[in-house]
């Protein structure tokens, strides 16, 4: 989520880092379980999560689209809850983002829809109200 918004896969800035993951752990809070042990896992080994990312050079949509494989065989509900809460992790990053930390720019709705489309999320709550 990070990488889609800040169009960056490396050398993020310590506000960027320090935003997604307060955005991670708000999200983590709302997410039923078991998806949020998922997410929480995420959180133990931010700095090795981080290396791993910066080592992996597959674009976004190619890691979408291997996470949507992942949840595919997890099935619902927690497949469903990850991916919704990988969504809420883009929206609210986008918040932080936009202007006056409300809402998203128009190029960060763009791009929190096409990672909905990509995660076969049909709907962004808090979203469809400012497109």
């Amino acid at each position: 989520m990070l990488s889609a918004l800040a169009g960056s896969y490396s050398r993020y800035e310590p506000e960027e880092l320090a935003a997604f993951w307060d955005t991670v752990v708000a999200v983590t809070l709302r997410t039923p379980q078991p998806a949020r042990d998922l997410l929480i896992s995420t959180t133990t080994d931010r700095t090795g999560l981080l290396l791993a990312f910066e080592l992996d050079d597959r674009p976004v949509v190619s890691g979408l689209s291997h996470v949507v494989r992942v949840l595919d065989r997890i099935g619902p509900p927690t497949g469903t809850d990850f991916r919704m809460a990988l969504v809420r992790i883009a929206l609210d990053l986008g918040r932080i983002r936009g202007p006056y930390g409300r809402r998203p720019t128009p190029q960060d709705e763009q791009m929190i829809l096409l990672i909905a489309a990509l995660l076969d999320v049909d709907s962004v709550p808090g979203l469809a109200a400012l497109v």
